[in-house]
């Protein structure tokens, strides 16, 4: 039984997404989400993240959060948004490990309460990230930009990271979310790697996994990038197509005709 690690001596997949953050190739949009991050870290208060899906959100914030001082920051993290209204305040009340409270304004009060005590009296800051953020309903989202209203909107005492899909950006320019955007501290959307970005990425990804000689013809990484459209989790998963064809096909190396013939799943 043919195994793509053994046919091409690598270590490990090469796109497994375990990938840890210091190793992840330093591509021009991780590079500018990250200065966002750090400025939002520097200011406190609401940053808005979006970008198309397997671009690279959650991968730069991972990195961001492993980057973070843990004697001054306190990350949570929850990409649970289907909730509303008190069921997502009693998602965070537990998420924050804070006593069960069963009244909607227990909550709230209890959570706010945690934050500014954190931050003022612990020298800790909450950073709140809130993945697949596009989820959240309107009202859901109203909720959450009550719950940023602090000392009658006088001070920004916790980070809140919403990241989610192009739709969020969309949300955000509604009418009715006017009070919210005009919350935002920053505002980022993550966009598709260049095609050498792309290049780099697929090479990058193979010499962590131990690659001997080189795979990917320069006509095939241009093929995965064009029909991967830049997006690093797509490039990620066509490269490994492109890997599974070439071993069932007994080749070690690939062109751009094996990419487009493995992703027509040929």
């Amino acid at each position: 039984m043919k195994d793509l690690v053994t046919w091409f001596g690598f270590k490990r997949h090469p796109f497994d997404k375990g990938i840890k953050t210091s190793q992840a190739v330093d591509t021009g949009p991780l590079r500018e989400c990250a200065a966002r991050l750090d400025y939002i870290k520097r200011r406190q208060g609401i940053l808005l993240l979006t970008g198309d899906p397997g671009v690279g959100k959650t991968i730069a914030l991972r990195r961001f959060v492993d980057g973070l001082n843990e004697t001054r920051y306190r990350s949570v993290y929850t990409p649970l948004t289907t909730l509303r209204g008190a069921d997502l305040l009693r998602h965070l009340n537990q998420i924050l490990g804070l006593p069960h409270r069963s009244g909607k304004s227990a909550l709230f009060s209890q959570i706010q309460r945690d934050i500014l005590e954190s931050h003022e009296q612990k020298g800790r800051t909450v950073v709140l990230i809130i993945d697949e953020a596009h989820l959240l309903q309107v009202s859901t989202l109203h909720e959450l930009r009550l719950l940023t209203n602090f000392k009658m909107d006088s001070c920004d005492p916790f980070i809140l990271i919403l990241a989610g899909q192009s739709d969020l950006r969309r949300v955000m320019d509604y009418a009715i979310m006017e009070p919210f955007a005009q919350r935002l501290g920053m505002r980022f959307h993550m966009g598709p790697l260049a095609p050498d970005e792309s290049a780099a990425y697929v090479r990058h990804h193979l010499q962590l996994a131990g690659e001997h000689e080189p795979i990917f013809a320069d006509d095939a990484l241009r093929a995965v990038h064009e029909n991967a459209f830049g997006i690093p989790r797509r490039i990620g998963a066509l490269a490994e197509q492109a890997l599974n064809y070439a071993m069932f096909a007994d080749k070690r190396t690939i062109d751009a005709d094996m990419v487009l013939k493995a992703q027509a799943g040929q």
